[in-house]
């Protein structure tokens, strides 16, 4: 399953400027491949401070003890997505 991701956080939990948080940010990202979890693209806003992250799991079990560890660096919006075409097929099968 595919999965989109838009991380937010605010000016004060910045991850930016604060080395604990960039390291927390870090253990989790190296974490994936323990999960199970394919990190497919990771783009940033930084003025904005989002992320924007597409991932591949089997499960939503995965995505949520890959973000546990970060739940104090700010909200996850998640939301299984996928391909467009794949989308489109499924339709035609109806």
């Amino acid at each position: 399953m595919l999965f989109h991701i838009t991380h937010t956080h605010s000016y004060q939990t910045c991850h930016g400027h604060d080395e604990a948080k960039k390291a927390k940010m870090s253990k989790a990202m190296e974490s994936a491949d323990e999960l199970g979890i394919k990190v497919i693209g990771m783009y940033v806003d930084p003025p904005g401070h989002k992320f924007y992250i597409l991932m591949e799991a089997d499960t939503m079990e995965q995505i949520v003890g890959f973000f546990d560890p970060m739940l104090e660096l700010g909200d996850a919006d998640i939301h299984p997505v996928m391909d467009f075409q794949a989308a489109l097929a499924a339709l035609r099968k109806d």
